[in-house]
């Protein structure tokens, strides 16, 4: 028998979903443009096959706990990361700087 990865419940009870719509956030936005640009025809940085990987790759708590989006940018990141287009401490030194900026300006 095969193991299940932490998105696969079928057969088990999940509880309800919610089907109710909603205003996508500026977030959800963001998130959801970033992914198109890295996975389109002119960057092509990684395909949606590598998002769905990096996404059932969180453990199960995080995938449990964690938002729709925030596992998107997640897999982002990572993957950012593992093509080797960013390091790590490139994304993280600016996220700093822009967490300083925002500080600053009083929006944050």
């Amino acid at each position: 028998m095969t193991e299940r990865k932490v998105n696969d419940l079928g057969g088990q009870p999940a509880g309800p979903v919610c089907l109710d719509e909603h205003p996508s956030t500026l977030h959800e936005k963001r998130v959801d443009a970033l992914q198109k640009l890295l996975t389109g025809s002119k960057l092509q940085a990684f395909t949606s096959d590598a998002m769905r990987r990096a996404i059932e790759s969180n453990t199960e708590e995080d995938y449990k706990n964690m938002l729709y989006y925030d596992k998107w940018i997640r897999a982002v990141r990572d993957l950012v990361i593992e093509q080797q287009l960013l390091t790590a401490k490139e994304i993280d030194d600016r996220i700093e700087l822009l967490r300083e900026r925002y500080k600053q300006k009083g929006t944050l």
